[in-house]
């Protein structure tokens, strides 16, 4: 009869053991150490002592994997959410658009008269005659009488304006990627994505703590001494020295 295939966590002793178990549930090696079995006093000197320890590690690393991701696969996760940005979802374009502007009346009708000048020079050059020479007058009398009420309303507020459509101009205009936003909530890469009535509302992640604590799980690197309910620490090493920092 075939023998069961030995794995990393057999060959540890009950409370090393116990410690792979604790560690991988809290992710600090001071409490997995108390949680196994060894005294206050020691408890943060034999959790650190138990991470540089090949076959713990080994442990720590098999059974992270059973219970989740692998370690590579943590890490090529935590570079993608770092490296998503709201960017990534924007298209920007260039649409034309007409912009209101204020004017002041005075320059509104010298505005009028200029084009009341230019319509019957065109008007003359053109030789307008019959309907086109009447709907020509017709509008030149609006633009007169429209130049009146601009006159009138001016005397009596020298300061009156308007608001009217400006030059047209060319402007960048947003849009979002809905086909990269969906891919991309699908594979993780965004905490959240819901809809509201004026759009897609997009939570990104800041610095994923799970993600964190998987890879210390997997012993990439070593845990920073301190209270793993404290603050968040922002230097961590890796077991080969180099040194990390978020």
């Amino acid at each position: 009869m075939d023998q069961p295939e030995q794995t990393p966590l057999d060959i540890l002793t009950t409370r090393q053991r116990r410690f792979v178990e604790a560690y991988i549930d809290c992710g600090n090696a001071t409490r997995a150490a108390k949680t196994a079995g060894y005294s206050e006093k020691t408890a943060y000197a034999s959790g650190a002592e138990n991470l540089r320890k090949p076959q713990i590690k080994a442990a720590i690393n098999y059974l992270g994997e059973q219970l989740g991701m692998s370690a590579g696969e943590a890490f090529k996760q935590m570079a993608d959410i770092a490296k998503t940005r709201l960017n990534d979802f924007l298209i920007i374009h260039k649409v034309l658009k007409t912009p209101t502007v204020r004017k002041p009346l005075q320059q509104l009708i010298n505005e009028l008269d200029a084009e009341m000048e230019f319509e019957e020079e065109f008007a003359r050059l053109a030789g307008l005659a019959g309907k086109d020479l009447d709907a020509h007058k017709i509008e030149q009398k609006k633009r007169e009488l429209q130049g009146i009420r601009y006159a009138l309303e001016l005397e009596r507020n020298p300061s009156a304006y308007r608001d009217v459509p400006g030059e047209a101009v060319w402007v960048d205009e947003v849009t979002v990627d809905l086909v990269k936003l969906a891919r991309a909530k699908a594979e993780g890469r965004i905490k959240s994505l819901s809809w509201t009535e004026h759009g897609p509302k997009i939570e990104l992640y800041a610095a994923d703590a799970a993600l964190d604590k998987i890879l210390q799980l997997h012993g990439r690197y070593k845990q920073v001494p301190g209270d793993a309910g404290g603050k968040p620490r922002a230097v961590y090493t890796l077991p080969d020295g180099t040194t990390l920092e978020f």
